[in-house]
């Protein structure tokens, strides 16, 4: 069969019986050693006797397969690339790890990776050593070009003042070659001793001397920012959530933005909701009179938030408007699916009666991605378009098109790894052109990943927003995080559907256990120099996936804490996504588009034959 007509959904059925074929499943025994318990050997499978996994880099997952390579004494984990896969060009693969160490007092450490491969032009092995404060205190890395025989390639760090050891590998095949990198083993010597040679290190659980000086919410369920000492100054709020699609969490934000709405002490909120999307959000809560396709909502509690903001709009002078945008970038770029499709999406939506020329021609040029035109359209016709699209509106399809023709040639693993770069982009131009008036709050709402100025781990490894905004707001940029112990989360699972999934519980060492324990209500906890340490904390990504707590400092990441306890009345499951239903909507989206493109180009034609 010729893989070319392969089907997507075939390849991924295909890619699906392959991780749960490819590599075969060996039983667990004996006692645990930091081999079995950080996956030192690449087994690569779900097991609890294995919490602490590898994790791979988003941005390169379409690029390989998961595949079975022969060793010496078992089959290896491997990432194969087929030059006859669509759309991608060379095996790109990425992986990374936080490895605790045994102890602080440690001097020097060996690292080798045992590996194989075919069709390869390098592989890149970095270092980190990282301090109890999360700071690089060494770092040491290696190039090779592994064959087909297993070889290790080593290399030496320093280890003085480390508490723990940052991992990455990176690989990069030729291009249009087939090829393939087989995992053996990665070895580590610490001091001269192997490091199964040293008990595995937990750590331990969270006891603050004198006890933990929490603020209960109110008899509203929740608080008043200006009334906190340390936030009641604080111009941006960071909240950054530790999970995606929780419901008290969701319902916390809400009620938080909504009572600061109502001090008038905020007017600008931005949410992890791409750019172009958004528009259609931030113009249900200004303009009355719009309908808004409600298949466009994540969630419910988006649907209150938006529902609590155009109230409090209605019948406001513009300048005293609430604004809502969205921050995020859709770093995919196909037929289905991109950052400027919103934009056509948006005129469509508005032009449907009005049928404004200016509009339908600047929507063909977005849809037939001739944005350097589009741009320049824009910036010549505005006077007609202004009859359809608000100033600010504009001004976000300006800075999305200019984004985009800067990015146009970017491929999709690079637009993936500065996500986070181009989100704070997205907020400083929100801010600095929607809240210029630095009495009033601006919050940003989006993962703790994102929001915290310190690292993205567990996530894609880049400098995260939060150190941007730092960057470019000094103290008046402050980032708090949102945890909960309790309902569910919505992440991709591995049949490639989105899943409203019950999140697992704390471990006792963890911030959520702790805080769980110690009240009966939501409260807030301000970070002192007592948290200034690794502590485990829930962070759940896009995928469910066995681990979900990690070791990072919260004290040095974010200003304070608000833990939102659980209520099962608040637990509001969402729809469940499949694949199938996934790419039904996709197909039924481009028809859609095919069909306004073609009604836009036929009034088009009718004008210019006038």
């Amino acid at each position: 069969m010729n893989i070319r007509n392969i089907t997507l959904k075939d390849k991924l059925l295909v890619i699906l019986i392959l991780i749960s074929t490819a590599i075969p499943c060996i039983a667990q025994s004996g006692k645990q050693n930091y081999t079995r318990a950080y996956d030192l050997d690449f087994k690569m499978l779900p097991d609890s006797l294995r919490p602490y996994r590898w994790i791979e880099n988003g941005a390169y997952a379409l690029y390989t397969i998961p595949w079975g390579v022969k060793g010496p004494m078992r089959t290896l984990y491997a990432r194969r690339y087929i030059k006859e896969i669509p759309i991608v060009d060379r095996l790109r693969t990425e992986f990374s790890h936080r490895i605790l160490l045994p102890h602080d007092n440690l001097k020097e450490g060996v690292v080798g990776l045992e590996c194989k491969g075919s069709g390869l032009k390098r592989v890149v092995l970095t270092l980190q050593a990282i301090d109890e404060e999360e700071k690089v205190v060494a770092t040491g890395s290696f190039i090779c070009k592994p064959d087909s025989v297993l070889k290790t390639y080593s290399t030496h760090i320093n280890l003085t003042n480390a508490s723990s050891l940052n991992i990455g590998i990176n690989v990069l095949g030729e291009e249009r070659k087939d090829a393939y990198i087989a995992f053996s083993k990665l070895e580590v010597t610490l001091d001269n001793k192997p490091i199964d040679d040293y008990p595995v290190r937990t750590l331990a659980p969270l006891r603050v001397e004198g006890g933990l000086n929490l603020i209960r919410e109110d008899s509203n369920h929740c608080f008043d920012l200006a009334q906190i000492d340390g936030l009641r100054d604080k111009r941006i709020i960071g909240l950054g959530e530790s999970l995606h699609g929780n419901s008290d969490v969701k319902s916390f934000v809400t009620r938080l933005i909504e009572a600061s709405v109502k001090r008038h002490d905020c007017r600008l909120v931005l949410m992890e909701f791409p750019l172009g999307k958004s528009l259609f959000f931030n113009r249900y809560i200004q303009d009355d009179s719009f309908t808004m396709d409600s298949s466009l909502i994540p969630h419910p509690t988006v649907s209150a938030l938006l529902n609590v903001l155009r109230t409090y709009n209605r019948g406001r002078a513009d300048s005293d408007k609430v604004r809502l945008f969205g921050i995020d970038y859709t770093h995919q770029k196909t037929i289905s699916m991109s950052s400027t499709l919103h934009l056509f999406d948006f005129i469509a939506a508005l032009n449907k009666e009005q049928h404004i020329p200016e509009a339908d021609r600047l929507a063909v040029m977005i849809m037939k991605d001739k944005l350097a035109d589009a741009v320049n359209y824009l910036d010549k016709h505005r006077a007609e378009i202004a009859k359809l699209l608000s100033d600010d509106e504009m001004a976000c399809f300006d800075f999305i098109l200019k984004l985009n023709v800067q990015h146009q040639q970017t491929p999709s693993f690079e637009r993936y790894a500065q996500r986070d770069s181009t989100m704070a982009l997205c907020a400083k131009f929100l801010i600095d052109r929607c809240a210029k008036d630095k009495r009033e709050k601006v919050f940003i709402y989006s993962h703790a990943t994102h929001v915290n100025p310190v690292s993205t781990y567990p996530a894609v490894p880049c400098l995260p927003m939060g150190s941007y905004l730092r960057e470019a707001y000094g103290d008046d940029y402050c980032p708090l995080l949102l945890v909960t112990e309790g309902g569910d989360a919505i992440a991709t699972d591995i049949t490639f559907g989105m899943k409203d999934a019950a999140i697992n519980k704390a471990p006792a060492n963890s911030l959520e256990y702790c805080l769980n324990a110690s009240t009966d209500a939501s409260v807030y906890l301000p970070m002192t120099p007592a948290f200034n340490r690794l502590i485990p904390t829930r962070f759940k990504g896009a995928y469910h996936v066995l681990q979900e707590f990690f070791p990072i400092n919260v004290y040095q990441r974010f200003r304070g804490v608000f833990f939102v306890k659980h209520d099962e009345k608040n637990n509001v499951h969402i729809h469940q996504t499949s694949l199938e239903d996934g790419s039904k909507l996709a197909i039924t989206n481009m028809k859609q588009r095919k069909q306004l493109l073609k009604e836009m180009e036929d009034r088009l034609k009718n004008v210019d034959n006038k």
